[in-house]
């Protein structure tokens, strides 16, 4: 992975940082729970676990990553031409911004700070968001979504206009043990266990709560089983296991600041807000593509029907190549109304003839570098 990094760095230009570079890398491939719905890079390697919430991964020397097999579906090859590449002192770099056909800002959620902003966008279900994005193209109104986390047990309920509770997984097993097998989103193992150390620990003014712990989990699954007194499994109850073992945390959606197409940011007041704009947004992409794919689909056939006409003529007569200059070839090719098709144009010397005449005679190269064998009876049989 620290050779992507290098090879990012080179070709976009990156500017803050290789660590910081890395990192970003890291976290695009993390697909633990609490971490991405939608990971865009393949984990080859120990990229972080639900254990300590990605902390855990491995210098970027020793793991290793790819696209993954969905990447390419989600940014889609055929957007590529239609994207605005940046320069950067002369070198062309990534886009402005990519264009996904889905909203990743809402799959993989959002969670920073910075100048005088903050954002919090909680993880969604892709296909919900899909299915409402075909709602909207039927002309039908969207369904309300909710927080989704790939692999999570535990329960999300709505406890308010735009609040969410968040609880693990917690029972009784018997009079004295209780077990845990899920908790909150982004409260991580490591964290949980030290706060169940806390309650073992025992000091002058605040006696254990518990008298031992036990675990059984994984890199990807909770087990906890919490043995405790009768006398203190009862004030558990009283109180509610949930809240005494602080199973639930919330997550609001009151704060859901990204930026919009024109780079400004812009604090949004729903879900269904952030994907009517996608939705806006993606329909004039899918409009340059369709323009984009129907000129480059017409340039092709007109390419196919100049190289049919070369070699007819030159098989039968009209039109000979053979110990004749450059020019006089591709003057006679004028003549005759073949389009020329240029490699590449120069903006900024479009008024030094010189290289005009280099681009002019680069324009009948897809003609005149055809194999020779294309030329050949067979050839012209097979083409009729």
């Amino acid at each position: 992975m620290a050779q992507l990094s290098g090879y990012v760095a080179e070709h976009s230009a990156y500017h803050h940082g290789e660590q910081s570079l890395s990192s970003t890398i890291i976290g695009l491939a993390q697909n633990f729970v609490g971490a991405n719905n939608l990971n865009l890079l393949e984990p080859v390697g120990q990229f972080g676990t639900r254990l300590q919430g990605g902390k855990d991964s491995a210098s970027p020397r020793y793991v290793f990553t790819h696209l993954s097999s969905i990447a390419r579906r989600v940014f889609h090859p055929a957007d590529d031409n239609i994207v605005k590449y940046l320069n950067d002192d002369g070198q062309s770099i990534e886009p402005e911004w990519y264009i996904p056909v889905v909203p990743l800002s809402l799959i993989n959620g959002c969670e920073g700070i910075g100048t005088g902003w903050s954002t919090s966008i909680p993880n969604y279900n892709p296909r919900d968001l899909v299915e409402n994005l075909r709602r909207k193209l039927r002309g039908e109104p969207f369904q309300k979504m909710h927080p989704w986390y790939r692999g999570f047990t535990g329960t999300i309920e709505p406890v308010g206009e735009d609040k969410y509770k968040i609880s693990g997984t917690i029972r009784q097993v018997d009079a004295t043990t209780i077990e845990i097998t899920e908790l909150p989103v982004q409260t991580w193992t490591q964290n949980y266990k030290e706060f169940l150390e806390d309650l073992l620990m025992s000091t002058d003014k605040k006696p254990a709560f518990i008298k031992d712990y036990k675990e059984y989990h994984t890199d990807t699954t909770v087990h906890f089983q919490v043995t405790l007194s009768e006398q203190n499994m009862a004030k558990a109850l009283e109180e509610g296991l949930e809240k005494t073992f602080k199973m639930s945390t919330t997550k609001a959606t009151s704060n859901m600041v990204l930026f919009d197409r024109d780079n400004r940011l812009r604090k949004y007041g729903s879900v269904d807000e952030i994907l009517e704009d996608f939705y806006d947004l993606r329909i004039e992409c899918y409009h340059k593509r369709k323009n984009y794919l129907t000129d480059h689909l017409s340039q092709e056939w007109s390419k196919l029907d100049n190289k049919v006409r070369f070699v007819l003529a030159i098989v039968e007569g009209k039109l000979s190549v053979h110990n004749r200059k450059k020019a006089d070839i591709i003057e006679d090719l004028k003549l005759r109304g073949f389009t020329p098709f240029a490699k590449g144009k120069s903006s900024e010397n479009e008024n030094n003839q010189q290289e005009n005449d280099i681009i002019v005679k680069a324009d009948y190269d897809y003609l005149l570098s055809m194999p020779i064998y294309t030329l050949t009876q067979e050839k012209v049989c097979i083409r009729k």
